[in-house]
């Protein structure tokens, strides 16, 4: 069904013409986000199971610095990761190359337990390599059962 879809609406874009997608389960459920940026390091966020985690950190993506978990707790499912800039007034210019930007990681909480999050900065690369990270972060997770 999904090629389906696909091959439907790329049809659609060569040929000029509309399709209709088809309709979305428009149920929503509301989920608690927790957010923790560069101030949160050291410190402990206190969750539910089935609630989100976003780490959001600031890097140089495309000088190759990224941040990447290197351990997380097996009660903590990454959902995602994104990036976005950090001046998207000015970086979302045309042409315009480089700059900061915020990586996040989504992680959802499956089941209770209490453990630690880490993540280093710096070109994989180079990690791999052996060289020291740029930058270290780590917060402590507590995930109490659903009420």
């Amino acid at each position: 069904m999904r090629n389906l879809v696909l091959g439907l609406a790329g049809l659609a874009l060569l040929g000029g013409c509309k399709v209709d997608a088809p309709a979305a389960d428009t149920r929503t459920e509301e989920v608690t986000m927790h957010y923790a940026g560069a101030d949160m390091a050291g410190k402990t966020v206190d969750m539910k199971v089935g609630e989100i985690l976003r780490v959001e950190l600031e890097s140089i993506p495309t000088a190759g610095y990224l941040w990447i978990v290197t351990s997380q707790p097996e009660f903590l499912e990454l959902a995602g990761e994104n990036t976005r800039p950090t001046d998207p007034e000015v970086q979302n210019q045309p042409g315009f190359t480089g700059g900061n930007h915020y990586l996040s990681f989504d992680f959802t909480a499956t089941a209770p337990g209490t453990g630690t999050l880490d993540l280093v900065e710096g070109r994989p690369w180079e990690l791999e390599a052996g060289e020291a990270p740029e930058g270290t972060w780590s917060i402590r997770v507590s995930v109490a059962a659903e009420e």
